[in-house]
């Protein structure tokens, strides 16, 4: 008999209680008896917090970052899509994939997104490349942060800072115009600070994320040979979520949770302060909810995975995710429906990420 609680560790030899099965993950990710700060602390901030104050935060959030909003951004990403593949094709056959389109793509979107413009594109790429340790791998630092991704993360956190300045004065029709001028009478406003931590959020979030979920998806989608029909807009979604599904094992944990008292979870007793890491992994392989888990199929019925969490955690950015990966499966199956891998998938490299690990390079074929 399997047992859903565990005693555990984390990589870096932390005690942790691990939490195993969809429903038991479902459960203590909306208990309010878990928190994603050790009891006593005031958290990291902004969205990485709980009660009230992440409450009203995703109170204001919510009355920029609508379905109707997200909905319209659709034919820009469909564009956006179409012409990285096309520039793709141009590329010819031994093109990296992750350099073409996976890593591009959600960057251009959050570029729309927050109003960069496009002269500083280049440049906001690499900050954010080099400040999660994607592209030099010598950045990447599992126990740690290194003097290059501490230098490019105080760039880029400065060069936002300086958007927001710059889009108060001067808004446009994009997001963080939105969120600058968001208010509500019982709720205020967003501060600057809460301005600037959710735009990083939403780089990190957004990018590396969305980058790496399309990748992994691509190795496990092309070997199956079902590219060619996610041309229709309903089988790429259907296919998206089976991405989404199956790319949270090479993820970190998404926000752990620490029991914020004594309790009892499942017949175990955990004590206030403990570290509980509720596996997304896990519940997204349980085999009462998707059957042969480990089997990769763009054709599964739409399921209820929880890569984008659950509760009110639950990641703002899921729909936009979504219309993104949809997008990039349609242009490939539109224009590149023999592409393949032009490697064994044993031979990728992985950048060794902490915070969400991914192929350095995707080499395709067709």
């Amino acid at each position: 008999m399997i047992t859903p609680v565990v005693r555990s560790q984390t990589p870096q030899g932390v005690p942790a209680w691990l939490v195993t099965g969809r429903e038991l993950v479902m459960s203590v990710l909306v208990d309010q008896r878990f928190g994603i700060a050790p009891p006593g602390s005031p958290g990291m901030g902004s969205l990485f917090t709980d009660g009230e104050p992440h409450a009203r935060l995703r109170r204001l959030l919510a009355r920029a970052f609508t379905a109707r909003t997200v909905t319209a951004l659709r034919p820009r990403i469909a564009a956006l899509a179409n012409n990285l593949v096309a520039d793709l094709v141009k590329a010819g056959p031994g093109a990296d994939v992750m350099a073409t389109l996976t890593r591009p793509l959600p960057l251009a979107v959050i570029g729309d997104l927050l109003g960069v413009a496009e002269p500083d594109r280049l440049r906001f790429r690499r900050w954010a490349d080099a400040s999660l340790g994607v592209v030099a791998p010598d950045l990447v630092n599992p126990g740690g942060h290194t003097p290059g991704a501490e230098a490019a993360w105080g760039e880029l956190s400065a060069f936002i800072g300086e958007l927001i300045a710059t889009t108060r004065v001067e808004p446009g029709d994009d997001l963080l115009s939105a969120l600058i001028a968001v208010r509500d009478a019982e709720d205020g406003k967003l501060s600057d600070e809460e301005l600037l931590t959710t735009t990083i959020a939403l780089l990190t979030a957004g990018y590396l994320t969305v980058a790496n979920a399309l990748a992994i998806g691509l190795m496990h989608l092309l070997p199956t040979g079902q590219l060619p029909t996610l041309a229709d807009e309903a089988a790429a979604t259907r296919a998206t979520e089976e991405v989404l599904r199956t790319q949270t094992g090479r993820a970190g944990e998404a926000m752990p949770r620490w029991a914020q008292l004594d309790l009892e979870l499942a017949g175990q007793r955990i004590n206030a302060g403990e570290l509980v890491l509720v596996k997304l992994e896990a519940a997204n392989h349980d085999p009462a909810e998707f059957p042969d888990p480990d089997r990769f199929d763009p054709a599964r019925d739409p399921n209820r995975h929880l890569s984008f969490g659950h509760g009110a955690h639950h990641c703002l950015g899921a729909a936009l995710a979504r219309i993104e990966l949809a997008e990039a499966l349609r242009a490939l199956a539109e224009q590149l429906p023999g592409l393949r891998l032009g490697c064994a998938p044993e031979e990728i490299v992985w950048t060794g990420n902490a915070l969400d690990d991914g192929p350095t390079l995707v080499p395709v074929e067709w």
